[in-house]
């Protein structure tokens, strides 16, 4: 846990020596207003493990054997099983989607779609923009290879030859769905979660060469298996719908999760939580607001509708917490947020604003937003009483949960 663990916070003040604006602060009640603040914690990809072993990999010239094996079941070349195709889908999903590789960078669509000749997709984005954004449908009837992607000119992504491409990857000017457009999404889990692999309709996957960060040779389909490279966070973009399952990512990467320390239970930030801690089902309320439920069906309540600021007693670090700040705390954090609640009311409603880069604002009802800052010690903690203007402070991303296709059964 981010409270709990030291190396974290030396992890911490680490990154704050990097950025301006994180000299250490004089705590006193006169300067209180200063930690209510929100400070600029820059969008930074989050490089995980599994990223910095896929550059030591690309150093090496490795492009297949590289992070840790996930086998799968019925995922070589020539196994799939893609049932009778329709021309016409469904869309399950409202809104739209963007595709971050590990080390937090965007797949794009050159031009929006409607290419055939290299580039077509590229990986070089840091933030979602039009050509980052796609819907996702699914075919009809459903079978494993389920998945068609479309671009924001309308045109439907495409595996060339149905996989196992290392140039002339990907094609975006397909006007109907066929064969070569459908793609089987296999959720891996991951730490934290949720990643997804990208299967072709032959059984591959696709890889983001070098983890992200390309503009010429960036994608190819030529994995059998899901490595680092092959794994994918899908994150929502415009309509959230209702009743689908996101982790809640805030700009420096850790997730809002509930978090147990010494049997008690608050909700907060965490920068590795599992999927029970961080899952949370967004169901849309009749006016327009939006309820945030987890995982053990008790909805997250703005403590006080917002205007409060997170504190973490560092010096008297105790499950009570007691010293400097008193009060109830846990693992030495005062939580601004509660988990408690077993139905809707005001405190337990949020306004979703949506960015127009695959971002969102969390309002409370008191017209407060939901941010982190950092305190003097340099830890990121959370508060919902800036009232101004979206920082990037205040944007947080839907991270999705809920998109795997169906099981290829032999």
């Amino acid at each position: 846990m981010r409270h709990t663990a030291v190396v974290t916070l030396i992890g911490m003040a680490a990154l704050c020596l990097g950025l301006a604006g994180c000299a250490a602060t004089d705590h006193s009640k006169e300067q209180a207003a200063l930690d209510t603040a929100a400070r600029e914690v820059p969008v930074i990809p989050d490089e995980s493990q599994a990223a910095k072993e896929v550059a030591q990999s690309e150093t090496a010239g490795e492009v297949q054997e590289r992070g840790v094996s996930r086998l799968l079941p019925g995922t070589t070349a020539g196994t799939a099983v893609l049932g009778t195709l329709s021309t016409a889908f469904t869309s399950a999903y409202p809104g739209e989607f963007a595709f971050r590789t590990q080390k937090g960078y965007y797949l794009t669509a050159v031009n929006g779609g409607g290419r055939t000749g290299d580039p077509t997709v590229i990986t070089g984005a840091t933030s979602a923009g039009a050509w980052e954004k796609f819907k996702i449908g699914i075919a009809t009837p459903p079978s494993p290879y389920d998945k068609l992607v479309q671009t924001a000119s309308g045109n439907y992504l495409t595996a060339v030859n149905g996989g196992g491409m290392t140039a002339n990857v990907l094609h975006t000017d397909a006007t109907q769905p066929k064969d070569w457009e459908r793609f089987r999404l296999v959720y891996m889990g991951g730490y934290p979660p949720p990643y997804y692999g990208i299967g072709t309709s032959k059984g591959n996957f696709l890889t983001a060469v070098g983890a992200g960060g390309r503009y010429q040779d960036a994608v190819h389909s030529d994995a059998r298996q899901v490595q680092a490279w092959e794994q994918f966070r899908i994150v929502k973009c415009g309509d959230p719908g209702s009743g689908y399952e996101y982790g809640i990512m805030a700009a420096d990467s850790e997730l809002l999760a509930a978090s147990t320390y010494q049997g008690k239970t608050w909700f907060s930030l965490n920068g590795h939580p599992s999927e029970a801690e961080m899952k949370l089902k967004v169901i849309r309320q009749g006016d327009g607001t939006f309820a945030f439920q987890t995982a053990s069906g008790r909805y997250v309540t703005a403590l006080g509708g917002g205007g409060q600021v997170e504190k973490y007693d560092r010096k008297y670090w105790t499950p009570d917490c007691g010293g400097l700040f008193g009060g109830p705390c846990v693992g030495g954090s005062s939580p601004i947020f509660h988990i408690d609640a077993t139905q809707v009311q005001a405190w337990e409603k949020f306004r979703l604003i949506d960015q127009g880069n695959c971002t969102y604002s969390i309002q409370t009802t008191s017209g407060f937003f939901a941010g982190i800052f950092k305190d003097g010690s340099g830890v990121t903690l959370l508060t919902t009483r800036r009232d101004g203007a979206a920082t990037a402070n205040e944007k947080f991303q839907l991270v999705v949960f809920g998109l795997a296709s169906p099981p290829i059964i032999q």
